[in-house]
């Protein structure tokens, strides 16, 4: 049904998650990601979405990755349906592919980076999707997430074709970046890299320099007719 990568930046912390499937409004409940505590992307055959905010509040506690999977799995009684992956805030990831789910399907857990996937044309997607991130260390990040994507989709990705596809992005030192294509019929990562590539534009750069992070919660910018100025 879906296919995922989460990753966290070791050059600046961020924490990040892409995610595509066959279904409608993927990013409204597979990618979770919060600077500070740790990405997570659930999915599976019935999505625990609740996994997205148990998971980053036990991490962002200092539980790690390991320890949220076993405790999200003592919890749900309906683990065997369930799929998801763990990236906590110190790089370590864990993963969970439950019985239930519908075949191909697999996870793969590496340093800083996990991906996963369900209902795959092929089960070497996610492996596909991880050495694609670990090859492109010369792309900013969110561009490394997305290519991961693109070569999960190239390898044929969902079986039913990609429908929806969403990036999330949370650095403590920027504003959080959450983009997404809730439905289409063709094209649809095409689509994710136009609005992606619309974020790096000046007038968006700029605008964003000015608005507050995490790291500096009151930042301001400049106003003036026609406009704004970081």
């Amino acid at each position: 049904m879906t296919y995922s990568i989460i990753a966290r930046d070791p050059d600046t912390g961020a924490l990040g998650v892409a995610t595509a499937t066959g279904s409608v409004a993927v990013g409204g409940f597979v990618p979770h990601a919060r600077s500070g505590a740790g990405a997570v992307a659930t999915q599976g055959a019935f999505t625990n979405w609740l996994y997205g905010e148990r998971g980053l509040n036990l991490m962002a506690i200092g539980v790690s990755a390991a320890r949220v999977r076993e405790q999200l799995l003592e919890e749900d009684p309906g683990m065997s349906q369930r799929q998801f992956i763990l990236c906590d805030r110190e790089g370590n990831t864990a993963g969970h592919t439950g019985s239930a789910n519908l075949a191909q399907m697999a996870h793969y857990c590496g340093e800083g980076v996990a991906t996963a996937g369900n209902m795959l044309a092929d089960r070497a997607i996610p492996r596909i999707m991880m050495e694609t991130y670990l090859a492109h260390t010369e792309y900013p990040f969110t561009e490394r997430l997305i290519r991961a994507l693109v070569a999960g989709a190239d390898a044929g990705g969902d079986l039913r074709g990609t429908r929806s596809a969403a990036v999330t992005v949370s650095t403590f030192d920027r504003p959080p970046m959450d983009l997404r294509v809730d439905w289409a019929y063709e094209d649809c990562i095409s689509r994710l890299w136009q609005v992606y590539e619309k974020t790096q534009e000046p007038a968006f750069i700029s605008f964003l320099a000015g608005v507050p992070t995490r790291a500096h919660p009151t930042k301001t910018g400049h106003v003036k007719e026609g406009g704004v100025n970081p």
